[in-house]
This record gives C-alpha cells, sequence and structure tokens, in this order.
C-alpha cells in the first residue's frame, strides 16, 4: 500500500507491543490507513491482524513511515532566500547577524555550512537552513 507517496512495509509477524505502537492500520474496505495504537499482531486462521488498543481489528498493519530530513539549503539558495526579504543570517563563529551572504563561486550548489542559522522576519528563533524552513520550491537535479 502506498501512504503518502511511500510505500509501505506491511507487518506479518507475530508480536506483541508493550507499552502499545502507533501504527498504520486498514482493511480492504478502507482506501487509506488510520494510525492507532496497536498492542499485538497475531496470526488467526483467516491470516495476521493487528489488535489495537481500542478493540478494533485490523487485517493489514504497517509502521509508520519515518519523515526523512529535509535538505539542507545550498549557498545559493540561501543567498537568494535573503536577497528577496525573507529573513536573517546568523554566523554563530562570528556571532554576527546579516541581511545577506557571500561565497566562493565553487560552493554555490553545495549545502551551507552548519555554523549558519536563518530566521524568518518576525519569527524569534534561529533555525538550521534546510528547504522545509525556508520553504523552498525543491527541485530535483540530475
Amino acid at each position: 500500500m502506498n501512504f503518502n507517496g511511500q510505500e509501505l512495509k506491511e507487518i506479518t509477524k507475530p508480536q506483541i507491543f508493550d507499552p502499545p505502537k502507533k501504527m498504520l492500520v486498514w482493511n480492504k474496505i478502507m482506501d487509506y490507513a488510520i494510525t492507532s495504537l496497536v498492542v499485538a499482531i497475531v496470526e488467526r486462521m483467516d491470516g495476521i491482524c493487528a489488535i489495537c488498543h481500542d478493540g478494533e481489528i485490523y487485517p493489514y498493519c504497517a509502521e509508520i513511515p519515518e519523515k526523512p530530513a529535509p535538505r539542507k539549503a545550498t549557498w545559493l539558495e540561501v543567498a537568494k532566500w535573503c536577497a528577496t526579504g525573507n529573513g536573517l543570517i546568523y554566523d554563530t563563529n562570528r556571532d554576527r547577524i546579516d541581511t545577506g551572504i557571500m561565497f566562493k563561486p565553487d560552493n554555490e550548489h553545495e549545502p551551507i555550512m552548519d555554523e549558519l542559522k536563518v530566521r524568518k522576519w518576525g519569527d524569534t528563533e534561529w533555525h538550521t537552513p534546510d528547504v522545509e524552513y525556508m520553504e523552498l520550491e525543491v527541485v530535483c537535479r540530475k
């Protein structure tokens, strides 16, 4: 089953979860998976099923896929983000805040260094400059 663009690996091995484990469960009638606290995966005469904390039983169960970490922005992406007025950049090594950055031409498509943080206007905390926080359009490169 595909869930939010990720192929799920069904759990088919009988096991007990103590404490109950939050998992995706579904049946043949459902066209989507729901999350539920699963206490056990058991084998019955009609196959494997998930026993949920609320007493519900589902014939299909899968672990919730981990969300991959967002991609760190490149030097060029951070420069453009700053230049278009989206926020500030903080160099933690030099303890300096600026509205833009300078970088070497060879580094423009490299991930920005860990010592630099960004903050949107109106925000109060500094963040790792990743495409999720900066709301950058994700472009696939060959």
